[in-house]
């Protein structure tokens, strides 16, 4: 008898991401993107496709297809930097027009001089990565002002009246620990749905190596978004003193944490010991597809395998939700209990909210 065929948890996924260009105008420490490290998986998933740009009829494909048979999917506008997309405010606006709920995850560069149009279009979110407090920021991201233009967007859209909510995130890494609970209490004066501190998310080449011996003709993976990052550098019992801070401090808004460890251990096993699962499962494959610039699809989002799930111009989209590839992923996934070797370190093991949520 063959084995039980796994289905999505729901009829449909909650969130499309476009992948709208394939361009970034930052250099982030430790972003194979930002970096040019162009062997590996993320940096494919992100700067593979061409066109550089997503066409605009083809998001004019994608949210008549969503509209049509998933009316309540959210579309987020990702990768690789939504904001220096040409086609960015019609795309929204297009969405909008269809009913469809609409979120944009930006580095925020440009968020001080699109801040109304954003609006204007009708974005319902805009989440903006953020590393840390100005100097911290403009050091992990190589800009000189990237964080001082991404907070006065952000301020500019808090006193935008129905303006789309906002949120951060800031991934925890050795360049902003003892300095976490200073950039937490910068946006006090701004109603932000929630402020989210994510463990940085990476894949080492030892644990990328183990992968492959058994999953490697599938689902190959790659060393990624390491860079400069060395976690040795990390105290973790500070590290601890101050997430507790966090989680007992009163900013007015929300504070979470992916994944939510609280003790040096599970600090040093998350940063130290990556082939140690953390995680439970998967939490994006069941919910969450990415389509590229060209219309092809990787599972959840860029931090998954550069798996050929189907292309938007030849299939539908539920078609490729439903097909066989995206189907034998999410058994091979469960049939190793949630999470392949190199899935350890990705923020859908731990996600309790989709990965579009997060900046990544």
């Amino acid at each position: 008898m063959p084995p039980e065929r796994s289905r999505p948890t729901g009829p449909a996924p909650e969130w499309l991401v476009l992948g709208v260009n394939n361009v970034c105008n930052m250099h982030c420490l430790m972003c194979d993107v930002g970096l040019g490290n162009a062997d590996t998986v993320f940096y494919t998933n992100l700067m593979g496709a061409s066109p550089v740009n997503m066409p605009l009829a083809l998001v004019e494909r994608i949210v008549e297809q969503a509209a049509a048979c998933w009316p309540g999917v959210k579309i987020g506008f990702a990768f690789t930097e939504p904001l220096i997309y040409p086609h960015l405010f019609e795309a929204i606006a297009m969405a909008r027009a269809r009913g469809l709920w609409t979120a944009v995850t930006t580095n925020g560069l440009q968020l001080d001089r699109k801040a109304d149009a954003l609006a204007a279009a009708g974005a319902d979110e805009v989440f903006v990565s953020l590393d840390g407090p100005a100097d911290v920021h403009n050091h992990i991201r190589r800009h000189p002002r990237g964080f001082e233009r991404a907070f006065a967007g952000l301020d500019a859209l808090s006193h935008i009246a129905q303006g789309p909510r906002c949120a951060v995130f800031c991934v925890i890494t050795e360049w902003n620990v003892g300095r976490l609970v200073e950039f937490a209490g910068l946006f006090r004066h701004m109603p932000l749905r929630k402020l989210g501190f994510m463990h940085a998310l990476f894949t080492p080449q030892a644990l990328a190596d183990a992968h492959n011996v058994t999953y490697g003709t599938r689902y190959p993976a790659t060393a990624s978004n390491l860079g400069a990052h060395d976690a040795t550098r990390i105290d973790f019992d500070r590290l601890a003193g101050e997430l507790s801070e966090l989680r007992e401090a009163a900013f007015g808004y929300p504070i979470v944490f992916s994944p939510d460890l609280r003790t040096p251990a599970e600090l040093r096993r998350f940063y130290l010991e990556p082939a140690v699962p953390m995680g439970q499962r998967c939490g994006d494959v069941d919910r969450t597809l990415m389509i590229k610039s060209d219309g092809s699809t990787v599972p959840a989002h860029g931090r998954c395998y550069n798996l050929d799930t189907g292309n938007v111009y030849a299939q539908s989209l539920d078609a490729i939700w439903r097909g066989t590839v995206l189907e034998q992923f999410r058994d091979d996934l469960r049939a190793a209990g949630g999470l392949l070797p190199a899935c350890s370190r990705c923020c859908s093991a731990f996600a309790s909210a989709p990965a579009t949520h997060a900046g990544v």
